[in-house]
């Protein structure tokens, strides 16, 4: 995001350097600011072998097994992490076994429904029957990260490369690999094009 701001910035004072508006451009002096190997998007993938190293890694380490089910609902709906976070208990559907992910708490502000998987299911039952929660409560229990444990994780799973947001790609990915049209895979994981 930064590169591409300061590429419209460089663009601008291009114009105005054209036009006769300033002398000389900041940009055309010393190392450039904007690094476009940066803008590369980076794709990892876990393979079944790899997501089940990290479930083993969480049942492991009893002061860690609170990831499995978050780390279940990132793989098997695509949910970004802050949308994980927010989830509330009101949000799930265990009749219909779809969860409601709220505008306010998509980075499009655009509501969507995405459905249960039956592991995700008997994960969140679990979590539920162990809570007996308000309908408000977050059904996680986490408000901020998990990036301390899931280092932790990774690590026990000799899996460092992986990132969260990986797991958001391998749900897109598998989804693709099941040949889900497109259309339907960006509206599951909240794109708006």
């Amino acid at each position: 995001p930064v590169n591409r701001e300061l590429a419209l910035l460089r663009r601008m004072l291009n114009i105005a350097l054209r036009e006769g508006w300033i002398l000389k451009n900041p940009f055309a002096a010393g190392e450039p600011l904007i690094n476009l190997a940066d803008e590369k998007k980076r794709e990892r993938i876990l393979t079944k072998e790899e997501e089940q190293r990290l479930f083993a890694a969480c049942d492991a380490d009893t002061r860690r097994s609170h990831l499995r089910p978050i780390l279940v609902c990132a793989l098997d709906t695509g949910m970004r992490k802050g949308e994980i976070f927010k989830l509330v208990w009101r949000d799930v559907d265990f009749d219909n076994g779809m969860i409601n992910v709220r505008a306010f708490n998509t980075k499009t502000m655009r509501e969507r429904q995405v459905a249960m998987t039956e592991r995700l299911r008997r994960e969140l039952l679990d979590l539920h029957y162990k809570s007996v929660p308000d309908l408000d409560d977050l059904v996680f229990g986490i408000i901020d990260t998990v990036k301390t444990s899931f280092g932790t994780i990774r690590k026990a799973a000799k899996l460092e490369d992986v990132r969260f947001h990986d797991l958001r790609h391998s749900h897109a990915s598998r989804l693709v690999a099941a040949n889900v049209p497109l259309s339907e895979v960006g509206r599951v994981l909240g794109h708006t094009q």
